[in-house]
């Protein structure tokens, strides 16, 4: 006969778990408040910010174009030279920025905890 399984209760899911996406778009727009940046200058923000982890090339292209697309930040070519693309931050932008500024604390938290529970897990099979 089968043991019956002891029922848990589901607090969250993983996939409200922190998503690249919300970090790369909160350390973009966080360094746009500073003043307008160009793409390879983010990319080195959130290197330096993430200690040493960044995001490759396309996936911060996209991000970028996304946050341009939804009117969080404005993107334009340098005048003299099309190799340098510039953003700036919007209204929408700093909105949208609060928004992660509240929520994320809460999502990091569940992550923090979330790995520390897979970390123990992960130790039991050293």
């Amino acid at each position: 006969m089968r043991e019956s399984v002891p029922k848990v209760d589901k607090l969250s899911s993983l996939g409200h778990v922190v998503k690249v996406q919300h970090v790369i778009d909160f350390l973009v727009l966080a360094e746009l408040q500073s003043g307008r940046r160009f793409g390879k200058e983010l990319d080195q923000v959130i290197t330096k910010t993430l200690k040493g982890v960044g995001v490759n090339d396309s996936y911060l292209s996209q991000r970028l174009k996304k946050l341009a697309e939804k009117g969080h930040a404005h993107s334009y070519w340098d005048s003299d030279n099309r190799y340098y693309r510039y953003y700036e931050i919007t209204e929408s932008g700093i909105e949208y920025f609060q928004q992660l500024q509240r929520d994320l604390p809460e999502r990091v938290a569940l992550a923090q905890r979330v790995y520390q529970a897979f970390d123990a897990t992960l130790k039991k099979f050293e």
